[in-house]
């Protein structure tokens, strides 16, 4: 093998770390996951409840498939893109979304299929452009529902919100999530010597943003879902790059170079070409 494939190698390892694993820890991350090898993967390219995942359609008005439907799928730049846009309940006749239009699947149905016998972690990633909603009150939701209550983080335009929390209190605030594609990561366990209270890590980009997001429930999560979420003035205005889940563990991203790492590793890799090139 050439020192310019073992180089490579060494890169993706570092990426796939942890993912040898036997047994996933019930206290603490797990270690470090690409999302190309979770488990479960929706990619956007087909509505959710068509792409033989399990995920079902929640539409309490059940006006999917008419012309006003606030999903719709779209390309750009390459990109094949799911777009939920629940904005236009202001021109609409009241509440006709019930301003709750979401997928969800249970447990056991796809890949989401959780160990309801023990403790364990879980991990969620999703790849999106998150706009500004009319309301301001609500974001765009992911959660995951025990047997008593459930694990709720928003997405907003320039932050996220955890269980417990508001967008009026316990906000954490990001750059802007609406200007290009982000990556947002949660990774979910319970705290050490505990069976209730799940603890969410939340990464933006491979950078954690949010260390400690708490939920006091028990920690057996039934369904996994995403969209408008919150009855009410819920709207929210995004497009969706794709969504991916792993139930074997909970997984930090591959940490971002720091710039000096990033130099060196290109200065290797010219050096490694220019020495092939010569022999």
């Amino acid at each position: 093998m050439s020192k310019r494939a073992l180089m490579f190698t060494g890169i993706v390892g570092l990426t796939l770390a942890g993912s040898a694993q036997a047994a996933p820890s019930l206290t603490a991350l797990d270690g470090v996951l690409d999302s190309s090898a979770f488990a479960g993967k929706y990619e956007g390219d087909v509505l959710p409840q068509n792409a033989g995942l399990g995920f079902v359609l929640g539409d309490p008005n059940a006006i999917f498939g008419t012309p006003a439907d606030p999903a719709s799928l779209a390309s750009s730049g390459g990109v094949d893109y799911l777009r939920l846009d629940t904005d236009t309940n202001t021109s609409l006749p009241a509440n006709q979304y019930g301003d709750a239009y979401f997928w969800k699947k249970t447990d056991g149905v796809g890949t989401w299929n959780p160990d309801d016998s023990s403790i364990g972690g879980y991990t969620v990633e999703l790849r999106a452009i998150i706009r500004a909603s009319n309301s301001g009150q609500y974001g765009f939701a992911v959660r995951e529902i025990d047997q008593n209550t459930d694990g709720l983080v928003q997405f907003f335009k320039d932050k996220i919100i955890g269980p417990n929390d508001s967008a009026a209190s316990g906000a954490v605030p990001t750059a802007d999530n609406s200007d290009t594609w982000h990556t947002f990561r949660i990774a979910s366990y319970s705290p050490p010597g505990s069976s209730a209270g799940q603890i969410f890590q939340v990464w933006r980009d491979g950078v954690e943003i949010a260390p400690a997001l708490a939920q006091n429930t028990n920690f057996f999560p039934e369904s996994l879902s995403f969209g408008d979420l919150v009855s009410g003035s819920a709207e929210v205005n995004v497009d969706i790059d794709y969504l991916r889940w792993d139930t074997t563990g909970a997984w930090a991203p591959a940490p971002i170079p720091e710039p000096t790492s990033l130099a060196f590793v290109a200065l290797a890799s010219t050096l490694c070409i220019r020495r092939s090139r010569r022999s």
